[in-house]
């Protein structure tokens, strides 16, 4: 069941690479079963008629970095995250530590998930760097991507439901972000009840 968070994030257009310094970012704020005060984190993003790109980025050096295959545990590291859905039922998540070790599926809840890469669908692509401040991951998702597996093609007025979050499980200090509030009980950043509106604008 859709829960209304009050969240909002508008998705600029960008014509051609975008300048992320000039694009509104959305703060992400700490859990509230996060047992450490997590690293100062924010997530953009735009579109084009090809894709949907998102920059997240961490404003602290990344304490753990182990995981480095396709689809492996990257929440056990410091990890950032995209979680989208068109219907605010069936989701894709793409997850990526600073190795740029992207996990990558998609699904109804936790439990029923299959990995984009096994669905033989354009796959997302993850870029991890290094910044001033700490890191940061950029992810292209190709509106190919999004036509086959949730119905959907990037224009403007494009409503989808989504977070962004930070996390690092097995990190020295344990900690969990997100955008748009998670009220549960104990960690779970799968719930898209608590999904946000993602609004694609001019």
């Amino acid at each position: 069941m859709e829960t209304n968070t009050g969240k909002h994030y508008a998705i600029p257009y960008a014509a051609g690479t975008p300048d992320w310094s000039a694009v509104p970012a959305a703060p992400l704020l700490p859990c509230r079963w996060s047992p450490e005060s997590p690293p100062a984190a924010e997530a953009k993003a735009v579109w084009t008629e090809g894709a949907l790109l998102v920059r997240l980025e961490s404003f602290a050096a990344p304490t753990r970095a182990v995981n480095t295959a396709p689809d492996s545990a990257v929440w056990e590291d410091s990890c950032l995250e995209f979680f989208f859905s068109a219907d605010g039922k069936t989701y894709i998540n793409l997850e990526a530590n600073a190795n740029a070790a992207l996990r990558a599926s998609i699904g109804p809840d936790r439990h029923e998930r299959r990995f984009l890469r096994e669905l033989g669908v354009p796959l997302p692509q993850a870029e991890a760097e290094t910044t001033a401040a700490g890191w940061a991951l950029t992810l292209r998702i190709p509106a190919a991507l999004l036509e086959a597996l949730l119905g959907v093609t990037p224009r403007r007025g494009l409503r989808l439901r989504g977070n962004f979050y930070s996390c690092g499980d097995k990190t020295p200090a344990p900690h969990y972000a997100a955008w748009s509030p998670v009220e549960t009980p104990s960690p779970d950043f799968h719930r898209p009840e608590f999904f946000g509106t993602l609004e694609l604008t001019e």
